[in-house]
């Protein structure tokens, strides 16, 4: 019985309210976790690596952001994924 509530969920459309919202919160826990990531692997890689140098925390934590936001950018616009647009034409 669970399988056919979860089919009737599927194919239930949402308010666009809700789906911007969702989209919203996958991209600010994107950027927390993501962030999160870089900055404990530049921590790491200044303590044992770069003999306690700020610049790999710095650089690291950049780039756990950048793909968080890269990341954001695809979600809200599907259109700049080159195999997307490639699927587009075609049609």
């Amino acid at each position: 019985m669970s399988a056919s509530k979860s089919n009737n969920t599927n194919n239930q459309s949402f308010p666009s309210e809700e789906i911007l919202s969702r989209k919203w919160d996958e991209c600010i826990s994107n950027v927390i976790v993501k962030s999160g990531i870089g900055l404990s692997v530049g921590i790491v890689a200044s303590a044992l690596v770069f003999k306690k140098r700020s610049w790999p925390i710095s650089i690291s934590t950049g780039l756990g952001l950048g793909y968080a936001l890269s990341q954001c950018e695809r979600n809200f616009n599907p259109k700049l994924v080159p195999v997307v647009k490639q699927a587009q034409e075609k049609k």
